[in-house]
């Protein structure tokens, strides 16, 4: 186990109705301007935006909104809501919705006290120093992003995908409902508890040893997704369902999971690609690849990775063999209706749209700890997607 520091300075509010918690949260963070950064039309139709807007006008907090920010959020909305920030000295930030929303809130954020143009942060041209204050009301169970300083913004224009991590943009607070998710559709609610999956094997597959504690909390949280997400499938659909996911969404990804150890990441790396080219939800672009990315760490990393399968394989697939464990994992995403293979995506994809992928995945650098995924590397990786033999 490594040596660590771990703080999280987000306020947790969890809970139905969570939201008449609002008034005191902003007035403890002394909010006189705000921007409300959402998507389209759910936290309308939900009742998050009536009572934000009523919040406001009992505080006397100057309202300005920041609407329409899509999925993987593009640069475009950053500079927009930057804009409107600098023009109305704004001093809160206030994102309700799901992890795009809140990760375009963070880029806002950091852009909104440099003078560089915010997306030169996502090519790590300019290093950020400090960061507006964010809050966040969560609709949905997926990227633990509303505790952790992690942002993710593409640039449509340029075809690219980037991500950033900067502590100076961990909310100041995650009003988190569980309620607001029981409307999500089938198609999101299976993203969202993949997502969860996989940031929690991320952060598993290390080369760290002696991390036991962690690593059974990681199986507990993984059983207890598994278990509430076949339960909302079949039909048993409940609050307590969507509470156990959203809170297990959470933990996954606010580092309490990943601090004694180095965690691996490549998979994400690797997926920003595909989404990137063909427009898929981040979490099934990562089916799509996990097990490719595996199996190529098993052969060249088998000391790590053959210890790590094994106890995945005890503790929730009930099977050992490592090559077994990675098909339980394929047999369960697609048991949801995830794909787990790149030709499902496009049947044409050819030799230059592979060295397209690999050239995005490694334009800031190698990626990964158990293995370094270079350019060679990550063509393996695809190659093995699309069920071909690597070329030279």
């Amino acid at each position: 186990m490594q040596n660590f520091v771990y703080h999280s300075p987000t306020k947790i509010i969890f809970g139905k109705d969570q939201i008449q918690q609002l008034d005191r949260l902003l007035k403890e963070n002394n909010v006189s301007k705000m921007l409300l950064v959402y998507g389209r039309q759910s936290i309308k139709n939900n009742g998050i935006y009536d009572a934000v807007i009523e919040t406001a006008k009992r505080n006397d907090i100057v309202l300005y909104e920041e609407s329409g920010v899509a999925p993987n959020p593009d640069i475009t909305s950053v500079r927009s809501g930057v804009a409107t920030v600098k023009k109305h000295n704004i001093d809160f930030i206030l994102a309700a919705g799901g992890g795009s929303v809140i990760d375009c809130s963070k880029a806002i954020a950091l852009g909104a006290l440099l003078d560089e143009d915010p997306w030169e942060i996502y090519l790590n041209k300019v290093t950020a120093t400090d960061a507006l204050p964010v809050g966040v009301i969560i609709t949905l169970a997926a990227t633990g992003t509303e505790t952790n300083g992690n942002s993710i913004i593409s640039n449509r224009e340029a075809g690219q995908k980037r991500a950033a991590k900067y502590q100076i943009s961990k909310p100041k607070f995650a009003i988190i409902d569980p309620s607001y998710t029981l409307t999500v559709n089938r198609h999101h609610t299976v993203a969202g508890s993949i997502d969860t999956i996989m940031h929690v094997l991320e952060q598993y597959f290390a080369a760290t040893k002696h991390t036991e504690t962690t690593d059974y909390m990681m199986m507990g949280l993984i059983n207890a997704v598994i278990e509430h997400t076949n339960d909302i499938l079949k039909g048993n659909d409940s609050y307590d369902a969507r509470a156990n996911i959203s809170w297990a969404s959470t933990i996954a990804l606010n580092w309490i999971l990943g601090v004694d150890k180095q965690g691996d990441w490549a998979t994400h790396r690797l997926s920003y690609a595909v989404t990137n080219m063909y427009g898929t939800t981040h979490a099934y672009a990562l089916t799509a690849l996990f097990s490719s990315w595996a199996k190529v760490a098993l052969n060249d990393a088998p000391d790590v990775m053959k210890p790590k399968l094994k106890l995945l394989g005890q503790k929730v697939f009930d099977v050992e063999e490592p090559n077994a464990v990675l098909q339980a994992i394929d047999n369960l995403f697609e048991s949801w209706g995830a794909n787990t293979r790149l030709k499902a995506f496009d049947e044409t994809i050819s030799e230059d749209d592979v060295a397209k992928m690999v050239d995005h995945t490694v334009a800031l650098g190698s990626v990964g700890h158990v293995i370094e995924v270079n350019a060679d590397k990550a063509k393996e990786i695809f190659l093995e997607s699309l069920n071909e033999t690597m070329t030279t």
